[in-house]
Order: structure tokens, then C-alpha cells, then sequence
């Protein structure tokens, strides 16, 4: 009676954080200037163009309906365009606590909360209107319902959301295919000829086929169309998938050697690929339902992400495209230490060391205002409302970083900057020819300013505004 007195506070005080954290999404959600990327997909929606939004691998569909729902409202702000993706965050959070609160043992729920809670990389990706917040909600919510419901309804809940995450982000197909090969194989084939009597059998392969169907027929576009999905990733595993988990655990705020950055990804690989076939193979030992099938699910992936290298060239996910492995081992890392028999003492220590860095690293490296992958995205808004009041700039050179941030959001809403022309400049020497200084009458610059490639212009350059946040510098052209 004691220890349930006990748990059920330390459930509280979970509950209490998870508030906490979605406190802060909502924050973030709210002070984040838009990025480039949010740009493109408010545009595609804006000034809808079927080819150029089917052609692009930015276009995640629920966050396009999601986008589309706002502007039909009459808003366009960038949080309110965020608005899906903070509701999926929120709920891909409260599974987590959900699941935290199942342990029994403080320090695993510790840990567990950490490595879900303390990401802030992960954390940054739930507050932005793009489809990986959604993908991985839908991700908890089929595991979530597959071990909770039951598995011979008209279409289970499970299957349901496992194929909205394919569809929310094509990258999630990874984990559709291993999930429908699990699903079927444990609900219905174990049942020999019984399952042509299943009505629910045939629903569930008429939606497999409809997922598979639409994702590769996508991807097959983007491919023909444009292929801007190909370019991203790496040809390593243990570097484009573990190594990238070392630089955006920690945001690029400590310097690891690349033989330290191999060494501290290569472990993490052997520890989840230990703890998945752990899970996968001692089933009856551990009798963890979740922890099965995330084994086998994270297998799976990882199988099917080599596979497609190897014999297709495809390269491997990193960083943001990465994020659908990290739950998953999340899982299989904690249960395998809430399952395993290892002296206590060292468990125990090992769990405070790995919490306590996972802490003290967030609060060291999470922003309000920005984030890992974007910025230089921070404090735009202040620079188009300063180049639009304060200098009224007619001719504008943009920094690349925010010139398309401008062309697709910025002139579309309600900034105050309006120019007669604004250009992208460029410190390449084979642009050089097309973008002259004299064609200026301002430029915005963000960090290194390298003009160098300009210097033979006959003009001169006045610093007129420095943002120390950023270190962005807007000048003024002069002839002389």
C-alpha cells in the first residue's frame, strides 16, 4: 500500500512536468520566427499549384490540410500555421507520460522521461509546422492502441495510425511496412484459415494496399518531378542515424573529435541494436508487449533503411529524417534496464550520470526563440520591419538564408517591408557577374560577411544595423 502511495506521487509530480513541457511548446510554438521551410509549405498552400506541391518532399500532407484549415480561417501567422503540430506534440508527450507512469522504479521513469522530455532537438521538431510532430504522434498512438485495443475490430486503431503516420511523413513508410508485417502475422495469421472469416482482415489489407499505394506512387513523382528528396542523408549508418542523435542531443554546443563522435555513436548503435534483439528474442522472459514490438519494429526499419542503400542507393536518414528511430529506441533502451539483472548499485549510477547530463543539457541548450536546424531563422521579422520603416530600402540584397523566407511568407503577409526589388545576393565568384553591389541599395548580411569576391566594386559599405542575437548586419551601398 505504501510503495502504491508512492508511485502514485511520483505520477503526480510526471503529470506536473509534462504540463510543464507542454507550457513550453506552446512558447516555442509562439516565439519562433517562421522558417524556410514552414515558408515553402505556407506558399504551396497560399498559391496552390498541384505539380509544385506534389513535386516537393516538403509537403507533408496532413500539415498541408492543417495550413489550409488557418488560411481559410483568415490566419496567418506562424504559430497559428503551427497549431497541428503542436496538438500532435502535446499528445505524443502525454503517451510518453503515459508510459513513464507504467514503471515501477523511480530512476527508470527518470530516465525514460529524460531521453523523451530532455531532447531538444526532438522538442524543437514538435513545435514546427512540419509533418514529423504528426508522423510521430501517429507513431505512439498505434503502439499505443495496439497493445491497449482489441486487435479484431472492423479496423483497428493500431493499423489506423500507423498508416496516418506513412502518410504524414513518407519517411514513417519505414516503420508501416515492419508494423503491418508484425500486425497481421500476430493477429490473424497465427489463426490459419480463420482469417478469411475476419472481416476486419480484409478491411486492414484494403488499407495497407491504400497506404502503400499512395506513399510509393508520391514518392515516385517526387522522384520524376524534382527528386529534392534524395539529396538528404548520409551513407553510413552509424554515422547518419546514431552519430547525428551525439550532435543534436547536445545542439552543436560541444566539440566532439570525429573519432569521439564515431566512438559515442557506434555505442549507442550496439546498445539499441542489443536491447531490440533482446526484445525481439526473449519474449517469454520479459512477457513486455510494447518491448516486442518496438524490438521488432526498430529491426525492421533499420533492415529496411540498409536494404534500400544497398541495393538502391537511397541514402541513409539523418538528423531531422532520423527522429522516427528515436522513440522507438527509446523504448528498447529503457526496458531493456527495467528488465535486466545487473548489480543495482551500478545500474542505479549509470541511470543518475545518463539522466542528469540529459537535464542539465537542455536547460543549457533549449531555445525559446530558435533552434538547431534553423537559426538563422531567428529575428527575420525584425529585419524585413527595420529594412521596411526604418530605411524604406527600394533595392535589397538578401542573405540566401532569408531570402525565400521573404519571397514565399514575408511579402504574402502583413510585413511592413515592400521594395521595388529584392535579390537573393551570392558570394560564389560564377554569381558575381549577376549580382553587382550597384544594384543595391541595401544588403542584409548574416555571419561570415564574406564580400571579398566584391571588392574591385566601386562602392563602399556602411554598417547600419547589427542584430547581436543573430550577429546579422544590414548595410547601406554607396557609390563612390
Amino acid at each position: 500500500m505504501h510503495s502504491l502511495t508512492l508511485k502514485n506521487k511520483y505520477n503526480a509530480i510526471f503529470l506536473i512536468l509534462w504540463i510543464g513541457m507542454s507550457v513550453f511548446l506552446v512558447l516555442r510554438t509562439y516565439f519562433v520566427d517562421i522558417t524556410d521551410d514552414e515558408a515553402w509549405s505556407y506558399y504551396n498552400v497560399k498559391h496552390f499549384w498541384w505539380v509544385e506541391v506534389l513535386c516537393s518532399g516538403n509537403t507533408h500532407w496532413f500539415n498541408f490540410l492543417a495550413i489550409k484549415a488557418v488560411l481559410i480561417c483568415g490566419f496567418e501567422k506562424a504559430w497559428q500555421l503551427r497549431w497541428f503540430s503542436l496538438l500532435s506534440g502535446i499528445i505524443f508527450l502525454y503517451i510518453g507520460y503515459c508510459w513513464i507512469k507504467s514503471f515501477n522504479n523511480l530512476m527508470i521513469k527518470v530516465l525514460a522521461f529524460s531521453l523523451i522530455f530532455f531532447n531538444p532537438y526532438l522538442i524543437e521538431y514538435l513545435t514546427l509546422a512540419r509533418g514529423y510532430s504528426s508522423a510521430l504522434c501517429f507513431m505512439a498512438l498505434s503502439l499505443y492502441f495496439y497493445i491497449k485495443e482489441d486487435k479484431l475490430c472492423v479496423l483497428p486503431l493500431g493499423l489506423l495510425f500507423a498508416g496516418m503516420s506513412a502518410i504524414a511523413n513518407f519517411n514513417f513508410l519505414y516503420f508501416f511496412v515492419p508494423f503491418v508485417a508484425f500486425y497481421f502475422c500476430q493477429c490473424y495469421l497465427k489463426n490459419g484459415k480463420n482469417i478469411f472469416k475476419n472481416k476486419s482482415f480484409y478491411m486492414g489489407v484494403l488499407y495497407t494496399i491504400g497506404i502503400l499505394f499512395l506513399v510509393l506512387r508520391a514518392l515516385l513523382f517526387i522522384k520524376q518531378c524534382s527528386n529534392d528528396i534524395g539529396s538528404f542523408g548520409g551513407v553510413s549508418l552509424v554515422d547518419s542515424v546514431f552519430c547525428s542523435y551525439i550532435d543534436t542531443l547536445f545542439y552543436g554546443q560541444f566539440f566532439f573529435s570525429p573519432n569521439v563522435r564515431f566512438a559515442l555513436g557506434t555505442i549507442l548503435f550496439i546498445l539499441v541494436i542489443f536491447a531490440s534483439i533482446y526484445g525481439s528474442v526473449k519474449y517469454k522472459t520479459h512477457r513486455d508487449l510494447l518491448f516486442l514490438i518496438a524490438s521488432v519494429m526498430l529491426l525492421g526499419m533499420l533492415f529496411l533503411v540498409t536494404f534500400n542503400h544497398w541495393c538502391f542507393h537511397v541514402l541513409y536518414p539523418t538528423e531531422r529524417t532520423a527522429l522516427m528511430f528515436y522513440s522507438l529506441a527509446v523504448i528498447v533502451i529503457v526496458q531493456l534496464a527495467n528488465h535486466i539483472s545487473i548489480n543495482k548499485v551500478l545500474l542505479k549510477t549509470v541511470l543518475v550520470l545518463i539522466s542528469t547530463v540529459l537535464i542539465v543539457n537542455f536547460f543549457k541548450t533549449a531555445k525559446l526563440v530558435s533552434g538547431y536546424d534553423h537559426s538563422y531563422c531567428m529575428n527575420t521579422k525584425q529585419y524585413f520591419d527595420y529594412l521596411g520603416v526604418s530605411t524604406q530600402a527600394k533595392k535589397v540584397g538578401l542573405a540566401v538564408e532569408v531570402y525565400f523566407i521573404y519571397l514565399k511568407y514575408y511579402q504574402h503577409t502583413t510585413c511592413d517591408f515592400y521594395a521595388e526589388s529584392i535579390n537573393e545576393y551570392r558570394i560564389n565568384p560564377r554569381y558575381l557577374f549577376n549580382n553587382q553591389l550597384s544594384d543595391f541599395d541595401y544588403l542584409l548580411l548574416l555571419p561570415p560577411y564574406n564580400l571579398s569576391y566584391y571588392k574591385k566594386s566601386p562602392c563602399q559599405l556602411h554598417a547600419v544595423k547589427y542584430f547581436p542575437n543573430t550577429g546579422a548586419l544590414i548595410v547601406k551601398v554607396q557609390k563612390k
